[in-house]
């Protein structure tokens, strides 16, 4: 079957148009998924928790029609959901999110709360609300009897939150096999919101080994390396808008051990961000130059990259147009701005973009307080932000 883009417009028009009076309609049901969803604790140290979310994930799934994976781990287990349409020539599409918090269990007791427009609740924003939304999304094209669509997967990972990670390979190789256009389910600032660019994001480690002396007696015998650290962390803020949205950011340090011994050690965190992946390199080889510019000779200084790095979610052709499907959606259709972003933290978009695919994020909820115990969203953008959501699950484009 060949799949003409133009006769799909009628299409997503009325789906948004009468998905969000669905939504109005079904949103007391909506708050008690999103409750369930809620209770249950599941930060990214959490099997049970982890675990659970994947299952209950794994039952709203069912719900709207999805065949559905656990993709077991032993540190937590991921849900893989997949829906088959009658066009194979159409575009794959891939929603992806997250359902591991950085809340400690018993967070979620007696703080699932309405007032007024807001919704408190810990991981509702980042982004147990967002991945609802999608399912939401989904079952308004089942509510359509929707098919003219190749593949949708829904995957949500459980080691989103940290630095070691264990479900990438897998978004990797599902981003390889299926070359999806992605849709992140990541919180969003307004219902025309959308981020079209990710920075990457590295660590660093920064060791200075010195040489102890008596800091009264005889302190010319020692190489204070806490003073070289010191040294080394005013050279390295030289960075910060060195490129284009390049920043970076010192903390924690440790070093030293009592005021009156010379330090022989100490060493301190960076972090940094960054548009484009040569930026990553080039400003390695920078820094390295700058190592050699010490202001205490005799201290060794070693610069370790942490093994876990997050690369860009770079700007293509095909994620622009997936944009500004979006711009249309919401100028045209829902009568409300258009907001696109740049945003300096990661997501696993990333990945996915890293794998040609092409990729947009921030299409869950309006919220704020992300990684406070204030955490919220809004709940009266909820029916226009899912019908949006399921507007763009139908293709009006080739890739």
């Amino acid at each position: 079957m060949e799949f003409n883009p133009e006769e799909q417009q009628d299409v997503v028009e009325d789906l948004v148009v009468s998905g969000v009076s669905y939504m109005e309609k079904v949103m007391p049901r909506f708050l008690q998924d999103l409750h369930t969803l809620c209770r249950i604790d599941s930060p990214s140290d959490h099997k049970v928790g982890l675990d659970a979310m994947a299952d209950a994930l794994a039952v709203l799934l069912q719900r709207v029609g999805m065949q559905t994976s656990i993709i077991e781990h032993p540190r937590g287990n991921a849900i893989l959901g997949s829906l088959t349409g009658t066009n194979p020539a159409a575009p794959a599409c891939l929603l992806i999110g997250h359902h591991d918090t950085v809340h400690p269990v018993g967070s979620a007791i007696g703080q699932i709360r309405i007032e007024g427009d807001k919704l408190y609740a810990p991981g509702t924003v980042d982004m147990k609300a967002g991945l609802l939304q999608g399912i939401y999304a989904l079952e308004l094209l089942q509510q359509q009897q929707y098919q003219n669509f190749s593949r949708i997967f829904f995957l949500s990972v459980s080691d989103e939150e940290i630095s070691s990670r264990y479900h990438v390979d897998f978004i990797r190789q599902l981003a390889r096999d299926e070359h999806p256009y992605v849709l992140g389910l990541e919180g969003a600032r307004s219902i025309g919101n959308v981020v079209t660019r990710r920075k990457g994001c590295a660590h660093y480690r920064l060791i200075a080994e010195g040489l102890a002396a008596h800091a009264g007696s005889n302190p010319e015998r020692g190489r204070n390396a806490v003073l070289e650290l010191a040294h080394q962390i005013v050279q390295a803020q030289s960075f910060m808008g060195w490129r284009e949205g390049f920043t970076i950011n010192a903390g924690p340090i440790k070093g030293g051990s009592l005021p009156n011994i010379v330090s022989d050690y100490a060493e301190i965190a960076f972090d940094l961000r960054f548009l484009r992946p040569e930026d990553r390199v080039d400003a390695e080889q920078r820094w390295y130059e700058l190592l050699q510019q010490q202001l205490v000779s005799g201290v060794k200084l070693t610069l370790e990259p942490a093994p876990n790095s997050m690369v860009p979610m770079v700007a293509t052709e095909q994620s622009l147009i997936l944009a500004a499907h979006v711009q249309t959606l919401a100028e045209q259709l829902l009568h409300v701005p258009f907001d696109p972003e740049i945003r300096g933290g990661a997501s696993d978009c990333c990945n996915t973009a890293n794998e040609g695919c092409p990729t947009i994020d921030a299409l869950g909820a309006i919220g704020g307080g992300a990684h406070t115990s204030n955490e919220y969203i809004l709940l009266s953008p909820i029916p226009q932000r899912t019908a949006l959501l399921a507007g763009l699950l139908i293709p009006l484009f080739s890739i």
